[in-house]
């Protein structure tokens, strides 16, 4: 991808569509297989399987009968089931125009339960990509371990830490060590001032100085939190709270733990292609938790947000074992999809901003973005978009998948299916929706620009 951003002028276009139509096709493709596949399970054919729209660039039919296809503009897919009025399966065909095999095969005249399990298929599949990849990613470089060895270095300043990777850290200004947690948890309290270890290095026990500065950067915005409501992002980087200088995360953490309670906060953050510092006025939302002084758990304001998350040295990872990797592959989708959902409510009974909805133009940005960083970072926002996606299209609006199953249980209480009328009611709304949302993403993502 660096080679094609040096191509004059349309160079760093390149380097942002390409990646992002090679995610798109592959998640809108994992869509439409799982369509596929279910529904030729379930005795329904496939007529045309599509990644793109409009003219066709290359077609082949299978011994089938479906012809698989690429079309010129590659910005979604399509199943196109026997039977169906238009890719989206929005409408019921004509039986007299069908072959008596064609009617046995046709998506219409298959059984409520069949259809379900067919348009499902997607969006399960999308979750399924997820899984798979998160745990590929736990199985290649492994889990954080808990032994207190230093294990690589991030991305924050790391300069004077003192540490070398393969210390195994004893003690720290005399406190024994047992795990990297009690690693942290001393380090945290020094503010950044330089401090006396005891580390095994190479065999030899010696004792070095050390210096923990931890860069008052988010890593991650909690949704539904203050922070998040108010629009902070991650990579954000505080400057002052109240006009108290920020100088470091664990500066951060007294700063906010002394507020009063209920009392609003005047945040100045740094972000990143931004001229100016931009502030933020909100309060912090009052949850039992640890001060970061004493350490005792008591009712502190909270802002929502976790930090950059060992200031300059992390853990070794230990390689973990499929059984083991599974879950955690399972806990990430679910973490997305969660998180996901806790924004919305949020959008629609909290007043949350909305300028975080990033459309297509966004997309391509962090496509790009993650194809400059390497395969691990683009393999994994395939995973966030797959997921995305997915749920995406369990939403109950029709045009979407959600928007299908929402009729077929409407079937399965009235006993018979929606009317067409309604069925096309239904989805002109739904198309309209999907519509104003896309206008108003790539709205958000032209004002940003």
């Amino acid at each position: 991808m660096e080679l094609l951003a040096q191509i004059p002028i349309i160079g760093g276009t390149l380097a942002v569509v390409l990646p992002f139509l090679v995610v798109l096709s592959i998640v809108v493709f994992v869509h439409e297989y799982g369509h596929y596949m279910v529904g030729r399970w379930c005795g329904i054919k496939a007529e045309v399987f599509s990644i793109g729209f409009g003219k066709v660039l290359w077609k082949w039919t299978d011994r089938r009968g479906t012809s698989w296809q690429v079309a010129a503009l590659p910005l979604g897919g399509f199943v196109r089931f026997v039977g169906d009025m238009d890719p989206a399966s929005a409408g019921r065909g004509d039986d007299e125009k069908l072959s008596p095999e064609e009617r046995k095969a046709a998506f219409h005249n298959a059984g409520l339960l069949r259809r379900t399990l067919t348009v499902a298929a997607g969006p399960c599949a999308n979750f399924l990509l997820s899984v798979v990849i998160f745990t590929g990613i736990v199985l290649s470089v492994g889990q954080p371990s808990g032994d207190p060895v230093i294990g690589s270095f991030g991305t924050e300043e790391v300069e004077d830490v003192g540490f070398e990777i393969g210390d195994r850290v004893l003690s720290i200004s005399g406190r024994e060590v047992e795990t990297f947690a009690d690693i942290l948890n001393i380090m945290a309290r020094t503010s950044g001032d330089r401090q006396s270890a005891v580390v095994e290095r190479g065999g030899d026990v010696r004792q070095i100085t050390v210096r923990y500065h931890r860069v008052p950067r988010i890593q991650e915005v909690t949704p539904g939190m203050p922070a998040a409501r108010a629009g902070m992002m991650p990579g954000d980087v505080f400057v002052s709270i109240d006009g108290e200088p920020v100088t470091s995360y664990r500066a951060l953490q007294l700063i906010v733990a002394d507020k009063p309670h209920g009392a609003e906060i005047e945040v100045v953050i740094e972000r990143e292609g931004e001229d100016e510092h931009l502030v933020f006025r909100f309060v912090p939302e009052l949850i039992v938790r640890q001060h970061p002084e004493t350490d005792e758990h008591v009712l502190l304001p909270t802002l929502g947000i976790r930090g950059s998350a060992l200031g300059g040295f992390e853990p070794r990872r230990e390689m973990v074992p499929i059984y083991r990797a599974v879950p955690i592959g399972v806990s990430e989708t679910w973490r997305i999809i969660s998180g996901t959902m806790i924004y919305i409510g949020d959008m629609v009974f909290k007043g949350a901003d909305t300028s975080q909805l990033g459309g297509p133009i966004r997309i391509a940005e962090i496509s790009g973005d993650a194809a400059r960083k390497g395969f691990s970072q683009f393999v994994w926002l395939i995973a966030l978009l797959s997921t995305s996606i997915g749920l995406i299209n369990l939403f109950p609006i029709p045009i979407l998948d959600g928007g299908h199953l929402m009729f077929y249980a409407v079937e399965l209480v009235r006993g018979r299916p929606v009317g067409q009328a309604w069925m096309r009611v239904g989805t002109m709304i739904g198309l309209s929706l999907v519509l104003l949302l896309m206008v108003f993403a790539t709205y958000n993502d032209l004002v940003r620009l």
